[in-house]
């Protein structure tokens, strides 16, 4: 059964599921107005995906943002995300580029979680071990851009991801049809069965738009929207987001022990 971790004051895997939403402004005066437009929308999570900056400019001083932003979203948690191209993101990077990427944004401590690509398997454990040595909590990811695995394959992803030690696992897939969307939301309601850690998924593109509204059914701890712009297929707007997983929560009873 899926646990809870706690993101500042967010209890994730507790409760109603968390809105999550980016911030992907390619400058870093931009990236400070977004954090004001997410704490104004009222998110759950503050999601920097780095990925958008760095794709534009290389050698910006990424260092130096995650407290800048820590300070501007106030009491919003900071999830600090380096997304590949090869999972949806904006930069094509080597497995140590992408160490030295993480590490960066990890260097001062003030984000409150971070996400780290299962695919990195060579740096994955060195990565877990600097997160841990600065109390930022690790979520481990996967992303597929091209389709929708079986229901027992993305399961096994989300074991793979609890083995290493990850606080939170996550898969996103692309759902080409309704049955693709069943095939995650099963894989979804047997992993929050059967792991220790809260799950997160979502399938997207417009098919699985259903996937971000009714996670919470089936086990998924987070949903992601967006206020200024998207960075998935299928995020909408987070008024609306929270709109309908309010309305979800308060009317459909929770996978027993979700809380």
């Amino acid at each position: 059964m899926s646990g809870v971790v706690l993101l500042r004051d967010v209890p994730v895997g507790e409760g109603r599921v968390k809105v999550a939403a980016p911030l992907c402004s390619t400058d870093p005066a931009g990236l400070l107005e977004e954090a004001d437009h997410l704490v104004a929308a009222g998110v759950d999570i503050a999601e920097w995906r780095a990925d958008h900056l760095l794709g534009v400019h290389p050698d910006a001083p990424v260092g130096a943002l995650p407290a800048a932003l820590h300070a501007r979203l106030g009491g919003t948690p900071l999830l600090l995300t380096v997304r590949s191209a090869g999972e949806g993101g904006r930069v094509d990077l080597t497995d140590d580029q992408y160490a030295t990427a993480v590490t960066t944004l990890l260097q001062d401590g003030a984000g409150d979680a971070v996400d780290v690509e299962l695919a990195r398997g060579s740096v994955l454990p060195d990565l877990l071990a600097g997160a841990r040595e600065r109390g930022v909590r690790v979520l481990v990811s996967s992303h597929d851009v091209v389709g929708t695995p079986p229901a027992a394959e993305i399961v096994d992803r989300l074991a793979a991801m609890a083995a290493t030690g990850a606080d939170i696992v996550k898969v996103a897939v692309t759902a080409r049809g309704p049955r693709d969307v069943l095939a995650l939301l099963e894989a979804t309601l047997t992993a929050h069965d059967d792991l220790a850690v809260p799950v997160v998924t979502m399938a997207m593109g417009p098919a699985g738009l259903v996937s971000r509204l009714c996670g919470e059914v089936f086990g998924s701890a987070v949903t992601f929207g967006a206020v200024d712009r998207p960075s998935a297929p299928g995020q909408i707007d987070v008024g609306r987001l929270r709109d309908v997983v309010g309305l979800v929560h308060g009317h459909i009873a929770p996978v027993e022990g979700a809380g």
